[in-house]
């Protein structure tokens, strides 16, 4: 018979056991969510570091970065041992790895010592077909699939490895030349026909054929790769087929897990190739992908050394200090766009930091938040040497680069909303993972999507818009949805460079006229504002009468 009262002590100790029980399952739950990696990691890097400046490369210089980068991916799978130097700042990195204590020693190799001790852990070769662009990510995931060198027409004969023609043997090489392919799609069907099984489901990437830093994480973890043409590239280039390209692409990607990254970049450095960001980002949306940029942009390179970088690890932890406000002003917070791209961060992110005028007026620094998988070493640096006006945010929008909007849309609508809702959830965790209790947007949207997005626990601010939007009034740049407040961004970008004195004169010109023209009458306001150190302090001077800044 059951009593249906309970006396003190069973009272104690069924709730001590139920207590006890809810915190194992929160241990459980957090055990799992430290589990979560959505861009995929190396081991630990090894003790001693072998490191090989590619700038040292003269005759067939990019062919053989295009060999070295996809080497090092088969190097670095086991654990990383081989750092390629492609700019200085890579060598910052090294050294930043170095005095982090990832390693302990780093040997310097010239380009015959490198392939004389790593070249014997392969055993076939993919030689490329100038004639047909494609053949270069196609030879990269045959080389990650089946383990192997990827050699151009140019320098194939200095390695001495099978490049036999059958299709159908994984351990002979193929001289991919043989194929006499009509079209890059036409590569790019073989290649998903042959090696689907053995490609990765964990990400995707689209990336220029010329570009060749990123390979070695590409290889390492056998991401399938695929470049879409636009208009520009057909006119260059009689492989090319922007239209059938853009479909193949998107049924790869419908066949691809929702919720994953698309590596790469749907531009490249030469304006007229892909089919350039918006396009390229619309198409991943719509296939529920995001975008982390990790390919040439603007003024930031590809990323290298991923598979180095990624098998580190970091413990993000803000300092941001507290401001008096006062009600007679209308306060504006600086924040400093494009770090959703891993190239800006291992780029111009550190030229930033290590500018002088770096602290100058506090600044909020976008973070792309899966960066945390991929290249946590760097974010360390970043937090380590923030200064007192720093914050970092979590850049647009969550996970990575999507359009809200159009975010999952390929999908019937049941599926859709559970793959948002999954999104958000992810987009929260990786925000913790960053320390960031504010989060910034692409895009305008429904109300119901903000309501969502302003759900997410422990979230305490927006910062909406890359740029003001059609729909930004002086009536809605600062507006709450449940209580979390949504700042739209009051300015439009100046232009992309800012490198010369004239250049960055307008640019300084441009935002304080903006600033001055979005103020409104209120002054117990607060507005965002996008910006770079530098021009920020000579608004700021520009604007001190009337205007505070905040973080």
């Amino acid at each position: 018979m059951f009593k249906n009262r309970f006396d003190r002590r069973q009272f104690l100790e069924i709730s001590g056991a139920a207590l006890a029980g809810s915190l194992v399952l929160r241990k459980v739950e957090a055990a799992e969510d430290d589990g979560i990696h959505l861009c995929p990691k190396s081991p630990a890097p090894a003790r001693t570091l072998y490191a090989f400046r590619s700038g040292d490369l003269t005759s067939y210089a990019w062919d053989l970065r295009l060999t070295l980068s996809c080497l090092q991916g088969l190097v670095n799978r086991t654990q990383p041992r081989l750092y390629l130097i492609h700019d200085r700042y890579d060598e910052l990195w090294l050294e930043w790895l170095r005095e982090r204590g990832d390693v302990d020693r780093i040997e310097w190799l010239e380009v015959g010592e490198v392939f004389a001790r790593f070249l014997p852990s392969v055993s076939q070769m993919f030689v490329t077909d100038p004639a047909v662009p494609a053949s270069i990510n196609v030879a990269t995931m045959l080389a990650a699939v089946r383990g192997g060198l990827v050699a151009t027409p140019n320098t194939f004969e200095q390695f001495n490895l099978p490049l036999g023609s059958s299709p159908d043997a994984s351990d002979v090489g193929l001289d991919l030349r043989t194929f006499r392919w009509q079209k890059d799609v036409d590569a790019y069907r073989w290649a998903f026909q042959q090696l689907g099984d053995g490609l990765s489901k964990q990400a995707l990437a689209i990336l220029a054929p010329q570009e060749v830093a990123l390979r070695d994480y590409l290889v390492e973890f056998r991401i399938p790769t695929l470049w879409i043409s636009g208009p520009g590239d057909e006119e260059r280039n009689p492989k090319a087929s922007s239209d059938a390209e853009v479909k193949f692409a998107e049924e790869v990607m419908m066949q691809w897990p929702p919720n994953i990254p698309c590596l790469g970049w749907p531009g490249s450095g030469d304006k007229k190739g892909g089919v350039g960001e918006t396009l390229g980002v619309r198409l991943a949306s719509r296939c529920a992908k995001f975008t982390p940029c990790t390919a040439f942009d603007a003024y930031s390179p590809t990323v290298g050394n991923l598979s180095v970088h990624s098998g580190t690890k970091a413990a993000l932890h803000q300092r941001i200090q507290e401001i008096k406000l006062q009600t007679n002003k209308v306060y504006f917070a600086y924040v400093r766009s494009d770090g959703d791209g891993w190239n800006f961060q291992r780029h111009y992110y550190r030229k930033l930091f290590d500018d002088p005028a770096h602290g100058s007026v506090p600044l909020g620094w976008q973070i792309g938040s899966t960066a945390f998988d991929g290249q946590p070493d760097l974010l360390d640096y970043y937090y380590r040497h923030a200064r007192p006006g720093d914050c970092f945010v979590n850049a647009l929008t969550g996970l990575g680069y999507i359009h809200e909007e159009d975010y999952a849309q390929n999908y019937p609508a049941d599926r859709r909303d559970e793959i948002w809702r999954e999104y958000l959830r992810l987009s929260n965790l990786y925000r913790k993972r960053l320390d960031a209790t504010v989060i910034s947007t692409y895009a305008e949207m429904r109300p119901e999507l903000w309501k969502q997005i302003a759900a997410m626990p422990g979230l305490s601010g927006i910062f909406a818009n890359y740029g003001r939007s059609r729909v930004t009034t002086l009536e809605n740049l600062v507006t709450t949805v449940d209580g979390v407040p949504i700042f739209r961004a009051i300015n439009r970008p100046p232009g992309p460079f800012t490198f010369t004195p004239s250049a960055r004169r307008d640019a300084e010109y441009s935002m304080i006229n903006e600033i001055k023209r979005w103020t409104p009458a209120r002054r117990d306001q607060a507005l965002d504002a996008g910006a770079t150190p530098g021009v920020p302090a000579c608004v700021s001077r520009e604007l001190a009468d009337h205007h505070g800044y905040g973080r």
